[in-house]
């Protein structure tokens, strides 16, 4: 089986837990129909692997990062080192243009301060909606490549 949308998220309001959701709509050129984020721009919405959280939840110490970062979506088999700037994920009827790559990593983190690896770092990753579309929990996740137009 190749990569899934693990779970789905979405933040309302500021300072709140993301609330579960089954499936979401993302517009186009907005994000995730519902979530305070999606308002234009480059980081419309959040990606996380969810290898990456896995490890994020069996760290005795949280990062500094690690209550911050908020992920619509988490997945499941995808190798986000694998990608890049530019490139096209379709999921559900959405497709998605990775905008930005990695969390910047802050001085004052214990990962940082001991020279741990920390797979948040490479496990985020920000995207732009391109096509309107539902995305639900299970489904599957493609790479497209850089098409610049659908």
């Amino acid at each position: 089986m190749g990569a899934v949308v693990r779970e789905l998220y979405v933040f309302r309001q500021r300072g709140q837990p993301g609330e579960a959701v089954e499936s979401a709509w993302f517009r186009r050129g907005i994000g995730m129909e519902g979530d305070r984020h999606a308002a234009g721009g480059e980081r419309q919405t959040s990606l996380l692997a969810g290898e990456a959280r896995d490890w994020m939840e069996k760290q005795t110490e949280p990062g500094l990062c690690f209550r911050r970062y908020k992920a619509n979506l988490i997945t499941e088999g995808i190798d986000t080192t694998q990608l890049n700037t530019g490139d096209l994920l379709a999921a559900g009827g959405a497709v998605f243009r990775v905008s930005g790559y990695g969390k910047k990593c802050f001085p004052e983190c214990i990962y940082h301060e001991k020279g741990v690896f920390c797979r948040l770092s490479a496990g985020a990753i920000f995207l732009e909606v391109i096509r309107d579309g539902y995305v639900s929990v299970s489904d599957e996740i493609m790479k497209l490549g850089k098409k610049e137009e659908l």
